[in-house]
């Protein structure tokens, strides 16, 4: 995780958005997990992830609905973090749908994802996920998308990036006369990447609640 996905989570943590018990995606790979945020917040945690290790604590392919079946004594969870974890799947519709079936009336599905991002494969590297997944997959799926927490995160509400076009990345630097700066180095330098408008690492993060 990076550090704005750190105050994302914490933000849903202050804003009583996480509900107990708390599942969270991927959390075996020895990097950040949320564990002492939601800890801290005085919620139930667990993990689960594709193979046994310290911190683990259920073993399970999430794209699988057979695999399932290790959650059958489980209670439902009010949340779930899926965070940084669907660009390394292969079908990411099964893994939030399989989610949904975890969730207890109400729960919610705290979804993360980076939208431009370098190559990081673990164990692979499949894919890019934009602001109208998230709003597709909440009209299909009958939810509600939350709009104060839908955002490209550590950039601002994705609605402030909205245009007559549709939508926009966020620019690589708030500062409107560094961008000017930068635009006319690239022109005169003639170097490539001068037409890259946004940021090399973007996120987009989204709140997705049961009806």
């Amino acid at each position: 995780m990076t550090e704005n996905d750190v105050v994302y989570v914490r933000r849903l943590i202050a804003g009583g958005v996480l509900k107990d018990p708390v599942l969270e995606l991927g959390a075996g790979y020895g990097g950040t997990t949320c564990r002492e945020l939601v800890c801290g917040a005085g919620l139930r945690y667990s993990t689960v992830d594709l193979q046994a290790g310290p911190g683990v604590d259920f073993v399970a392919n999430m794209e699988r609905a057979e695999d399932q079946q290790v959650f059958a004594q489980a209670p439902r969870f009010g949340s779930i973090l899926i965070l940084n974890v669907l660009e390394h799947t292969f079908e990411p519709l099964a893994v939030l749908d399989n989610c949904l079936r975890l969730l207890a009336p109400g729960g919610n599905l705290v979804v993360l994802t980076p939208c431009v991002w370098p190559l990081h494969f673990y164990p692979l590297d499949t894919l890019r996920l934009n602001p109208n997944f998230y709003e597709e997959y909440a009209r299909r799926r009958h939810l509600e998308l939350a709009p104060e927490y839908f955002e490209f995160v550590g950039c601002g509400p994705v609605q402030s990036f909205r245009d007559a076009k549709g939508g926009r990345y966020p620019p690589p630097t708030q500062n409107a006369c560094g961008r000017l700066w930068s635009k006319i180095i690239h022109e005169l330098a003639h170097t490539c990447g001068r037409k890259q408008h946004f940021p090399n690492r973007l996120a987009v993060a989204a709140v997705l609640t049961q009806k």
